[in-house]
């Protein structure tokens, strides 16, 4: 057999199984790349998403940057050009230094430290060491100005040492060279220290602090051993304060700067110099003239233009201190009329400049030389001012649509995967668009606001909040660039590469035309200098270093008369291009700075209340905090006190106005809506969408968790909270709303994606009502405050000592018998029981009266004589009178007859009854939800003999023997637990048929009489249930008589016999045909011409209240009706009584011959309560239970 072999067959099977196993993984392949892209197409980024740059682990830094130094980039063969080059291009990154040092630092010190001092309202003490902790800041500052000074001596001097006529190269070189670069930045750091004197001056709380602190100095030095210093140190002390109130206080930073001495007797000539006059005259020119007839290609470029035009002011207040020319007005009325285009514009903070103002200062002469009709600026900026708020509305739209666009054009156009020259162009066109969109908007916020602000003209709440749209817009932009930051990131540097290869196109050709011409001279060498170099920084990355070396050699460059002006544009377009790339995201940041919320945070609450009101825009508020966020870049930077402190101060007013006018109100409203919904049956309010707009605050509750600083407020946990606290403190209050507020939950659930927690309440606090406990002990007080609804099958309390009317249901009966067990149903029987013959006793001896007992008579001698006569129908006559003679017999001081009293009582027997059927119902809903788990009732296992099989142990034999038998027990309730009413109609029904109480057997001529008195009683308790309030008794339903009416004649097997007196049929019939005859009488009356309104009136009263009657007697019926169905079953064959029925006997028997009880005083209340004494004890239960 070893050496067998099966014949090889190939029926394709192997190869079938492959293909199938193959076909699995490319499913597999595809259905798992399909999950990958859905979980990367939810993860990325979208958007209506706002990104928080604080929660990002990385940074990308886009800035170029290397480590070489000046004199490693200036190598060129022209030793003098090379000197040059790094002279000014050390100055200028000196000023840019500056600059930055004065922005980023002192600027945001002087602003926090004047806006924290005025908030804490310069308290004593408190104030003098918050200066005490920013003098080092200070002294720190004073160092700086005193630096800024240098420098612009040193630029200025440097300047007119190469612009001077007997210089040899400025006449063999430089004669036609203007080195804008230079005065650029010359007029930005002069810029900077007008700032900062603005700043100063307009933050008086600064002044006041700094006074204070002088005078506490004051004091020390009267008594300076109290404070341990020394006299000396305190005068040199002294000294350094009034320097620092001389240099930064009194608000001559900037005119201690340009009245310095800059000439150098005998070695530089300054105010003197022609040729330095004729340089800051073309600069002047230059500048004004490209801020007037800015267009084409510069027009493209990002930037704020307000901002030049202070920068050439206050180049003119320094041209102005050294030269004091006075040769062209023309420039300077050029100057003063741009008043017109930018009447104001806002430096740091709440601080904002006027140039007519500074100018006024810097240039009395020339503004006094103007014309008088030209000299009014507060006119030109109240007529600007009207102009913007005219327009205001149009502008905030138009750029709203503008960023949008930009937006989606950011989101697909910058993902173009088309030509590569084509793609960065787009991008770079695409970039610097959205940066002069935030210039514009940033501008327009500014501008509209500083003027209000200067004019003390007020905002309305509708342009506060078109203001803020422009504070949205500008985080949009931002958010818009950190989000395609990674893709910004990586075609960065080939974007500067383009434009340092467009400019390098340019500049070949001009060497290879230089080079080509053999005569070669001083400016020629230069030029050729000029342009090695330049092409030396475009080879590589584009840094600060570089880019002012750049703009120093094409000064040089484009002054050969040779180029073209379109030539020179294109340069000049590229390099601007080139320098706003390479500090793109500084630019961004800049653009879209919103720290001055710091001092406008008075608006917010005007911006929360219009967005609450429309909650569609919830959406923007996560933009609003993240400007708000902004606000720590200034708080960071103070010196005078703890930065956390005033965080946590702006933090906490931010989020109150927060809780106060989004919060608070969303969880109040979300918690109306869901009441509203649930009760909408109820029809509580008019809920119509098309007459009252329905508001939505679920974009409220889908928002994510919002960021402010250090503190996170997640606006869908506060709500949930709100709603979880309320729902369970309701609920503990009023326990039988708990269903209402699970409902709620659930709603909440659905509609607004809430998950609120489970209150998780004890189990005997839902749906418990009265415990049958204590009903079962007081059953005899439940029967007489309740009523009973037959249909509905539940208990209503007649009168209620509180608010609300209590009720018991059957569910209400299952979970007590879930708590107790099942064993409490039959006890509950056995005491409905005792308190059944305790009643009895009572109705025997009612009817035993003789004054009852001889009416009784009375009526079945006549029926019994006249019944073929009156058809059969017991007249309603014949109940009437005998309401009428019981009614003579006496009344309490209620009101009420004894036939009243006898209704009470058989309507207890019928409640005691309709307990006992709550009671069964009760147990078949807690039996029928216990034996669920019971796969079959008809074939039970039994566990304890499975067991016994397996020779389990003893323990476990018992234990599976007890399971049993519960089963078991619960199977018997759910099969036969139903006979409760035939045992109570079997131990009463022989005793009450027996012959020894015949006076009970005339009880069926008694029940119209009681009818009657029960319809008399509804209408009196709808009656007061109708009028104003409707506690005082009123009621609406007692079906409690009808079942003891039912119960009673089965009892004593009467049923037949009232039957036979067709009293429904007769007194329906009755009202049926007096509504119709009076209704026939209304009508003859209302066709009369003349008729009487008094009797009409009367005829409507008439019949609506025989229709009311009559509806009441088709309740009743009906109720009677179903009440007999209860009784249908059949009898036991009558056997001798025994034990049960001998000791039930005395419950219905009646009293001896002799012991006549009067009527007048008998008990129908509830003198048994306590049991009576002589009582027979109770009789055991009957058999079976």
């Amino acid at each position: 057999m070893a050496d067998y072999e099966f014949d090889p067959f190939d029926d394709g099977s192997s190869r079938r199984v492959g293909e199938r196993q193959v076909q699995k993984m490319q499913q597999f392949a595809s259905e798992y790349g399909t999950q990958l892209r859905e979980i990367g197409e939810a993860l990325d980024s979208t958007l209506s998403e706002v990104w928080d740059p604080i929660s990002d682990p990385i940074g990308l830094d886009l800035t170029p940057y290397e480590q070489c130094g000046l004199i490693e980039l200036v190598r060129t063969d022209n030793k003098l050009l090379n000197k040059l080059m790094l002279v000014f291009s050390s100055l200028c990154l000196e000023c840019k230094k500056l600059v930055a040092r004065a922005r980023d630092h002192f600027i945001p010190v002087l602003l926090i430290a004047g806006h924290d001092l005025k908030e804490s309202k310069l308290r004593e003490g408190n104030t003098q060491v918050q200066m005490g902790e920013l003098l080092p800041t200070l002294t720190d500052f004073s160092n700086f100005v005193t630096r800024c000074d240098n420098v612009v001596l040193n630029v200025v001097r440097q300047l007119a040492s190469l612009y001077h006529p007997e210089q040899k190269m400025y006449k063999s070189s430089f004669k036609g060279v203007h080195m804008g670069t230079v005065f650029d930045h010359l007029a930005e750091l002069l810029t900077v220290l007008a700032i900062l004197d603005e700043v100063v001056i307009q933050n008086p709380a600064l002044s006041q602090a700094w006074a204070m602190y002088k005078r506490m100095t004051k004091n020390i030095r009267r008594d300076p051993d109290r404070y341990l210093v020394e006299e000396e140190e305190l005068g040199q002390f002294e000294k350094l304060l009034l320097s620092l109130e001389g240099q930064l206080f009194d608000g001559l930073i900037y005119q201690n700067c340009v009245e310095q001495m800059f000439d150098f007797p005998g070695v530089v000539e300054v105010t003197t110099n022609p040729a330095l006059l004729q340089e800051f005259n073309i600069y002047l020119k230059a500048t004004v003239s490209r801020l007037t007839t800015q267009s084409g290609a510069d027009a493209s470029l990002p930037g704020y233009r307000g901002h030049k035009y202070m920068r050439i002011c206050a180049f003119y207040g320094f041209y102005w201190a050294i030269f004091k020319d006075p040769q062209d007005p023309k420039l300077f009325q050029v100057l003063w009329e741009l008043n017109r285009v930018y009447p104001i514009m806002h430096l740091a903070g709440k601080a904002a400049w006027i140039s007519t103002e500074f100018l006024k200062k810097k240039v009395p002469y020339m503004v006094k030389s103007m014309p008088p009709q030209k000299v009014k600026p507060a006119e030109w900026r109240d007529e600007y001012r009207k102009n913007l708020a005219r327009t205001f509305s149009e502008s905030v739209s138009k750029y709203s649509q503008d960023v949008a666009v930009w937006m989606v054009r950011m989101e697909s156009d910058l993902a173009s995967r088309a030509d590569l020259r084509k793609t960065l162009d787009a991008r770079i066109s695409l970039l610097f668009c959205g940066l002069g969109l935030a210039n514009e908007i940033s501008a327009l916020f500014h501008t509209f606001k500083s003027l209000h602000v200067t004019m003390r003209s007020p905002i309305s709440e509708a342009n506060i909040c078109k203001l803020l749209l422009l504070v949205e817009l500008l985080k949009s932009i931002e958010a818009t660039y950190h989000r395609r930051s990674v893709l910004i990131g990586e075609t960065a540097g080939l974007m500067m590469q383009q434009l340092s290869f467009a400019l390098q196109s340019t500049l070949l050709p001009l060497r290879v035309a230089l080079q080509s011409n053999k005569k070669y001279s001083d400016a020629k060498l230069d030029t050729l200098a000029s342009i090695h170099l330049s092409l030396q920084m475009l080879n590589g990355p584009s840094t600060p270093a570089r880019q002012v070396l750049l703009d120093l050699c094409l000064h040089r460059v484009l002054a050969l008369s040779a180029i073209k002006d379109t030539t020179l544009a294109q340069v000049r377009y590229y390099k601007k291009q080139l320098e706003i790339l390479s500090r793109l995201q500084g630019e961004i940041r800049d653009a879209c700075d919103t720290s001055f919320m710091l001092w406008n945070v008075a608006m917010l609450p005007v911006y929360l209340q219009h967005l609450f009101q429309h909650p569609q825009q919830a959406p923007k508020l996560p933009y609003m905090f993240a400007a708000l966020n902004d606000c720590a870049r200034v708080i960071d930077e103070a010196r005078h006190t703890d930065p956390s402190k005033i965080r946590d101060r702006f933090c906490k007013k931010v989020i109150a106005s927060l809780r106060q006018e989004i919060i608070a109100r969303v969880c109040d409203s979300i918690e109306i809506d869901l009441r509203l919904h649930i009760h909408s049956h109820l029809k509580v309010s008019d809920r119509n969408p098309f007459k009252k707009p329905v508001q939505n605050f679920a974009p409220f509750v889908m928002l994510k968790p919002i960021r402010l600083m250090d503190h996170n407020i997640d606006i869908r946990m506060h709500v949930s909270h709100h709603l979880d606290t309320s729902f369970y403190n309701l609920t503990t209050v009023a326990q039988y709303n708990w269903k209402t507020y699970e409902e709620m939950r659930n709603l909440a659930k659905e509609k607004y994606g809430l998950d609120l927690i489970q209150p998780h309440l004890p189990g005997q606090t839902l749906e418990q009502g009265l415990d049958i406990l204590m009903i079962m002990r007081n059953i005899h007080v439940f029967v007489n405050r309740y009523s009973y609804n037959l249909n509905n099958e539940i208990f209503v309390e007649k009168e209620a000592e509180g608010k609300f009317l209590k009720t018991i249901n059957v569910q209400h009966i299952a979970n007590s018998i879930r708590t107790h067990g099942t064993g409490i149903m039959n006890t509950t029987v056995n005491f409905t029981y005792q308190f059944l013959r305790r009643k009895f006793v009572i109705f025997s001896q009612f009817l035993y009266d003789e004054h009852i007992k001889g009416k009784l008579y009375k009526e079945a001698r006549y029926w019994k004589a006249n019944r073929e006569k009156d058809d059969n129908q017991y007249p309603y006559e014949r109940a009437d009178r005998l309401v009428k003679d019981i009614r003579r017999l006496g009344t309490t001081a209620q009101g009420q007859s004894y036939l009243d009293q006898f209704r009470k009582l058989v309507t207890e027997i019928g409640n005691a009854m309709g307990y006992i059927r709550m009671v069964r119902s009760g147990g078949l809903s807690f039996t029928s939800n216990a034996i669920k788990f019971v796969p079959d009732l008809s074939d039970i296992v039994q566990f304890g003999e499975l067991c016994e099989k397996e020779g389990l142990s003893a323990e476990t034999i018992a234990a599976a023997k007890n399971l049993d038998h519960c089963v078991e027990n619960m199977s018997k309730n759910f099969a036969e637990g139903t006979q409760y009413f035939r045992m109570l109609v079997n131990v009463f029904a022989t005793e009450f048929r027996n012959e020894s109480n015949s006076h009970l057997q005339q009880f069926f001529l008694i029940v119209p009489a009681l009818t009657l008195s029960y319809v008399d009683h509804m209408m009196n308790l709808k009656d007061k249930l109708a009028k104003k309030g409707g506690k005082a008794g009123g009621h609406f339903t007692d079906d409690g008589f009808a079942v003891g009416i039912a119960y009673i004649l089965k009892l004593l097997d009467q049923e037949v016999q009232f039957k036979g007196l067709h009293w429904f049929e007769r007194v329906l019939h009755k009202y049926r045909t007096e509504i119709a005859a009076s209704s026939k009488e209304q009508k003859n009356q209302s066709t009369e011409q003349e008729r009487d309104e008094d009797v009409l009136a009367s005829l409507n009263l008439t019949l609506l209240k025989k229709s009311k009657y009559l509806r009441e007697f088709e309740l009743l019926h009906y109720s009677f009706s179903g009440a007999s169905v209860f009784f249908k079953f059949s009898e036991p064959k009558q056997e001798p009584i025994e034990a049960d029925a001998a000791a039930a006997a005395p419950v219905a028997a009646a009293p001896a011959q002799g012991d006549n009880v009067p009527v007048a005083q008998a008990d129908y209340g509830y003198v048994d309560q306590g049991g009576e004494q002589g009582m027979p004890p109770p009789p055991p239960p009957p058999p079976g239970w």
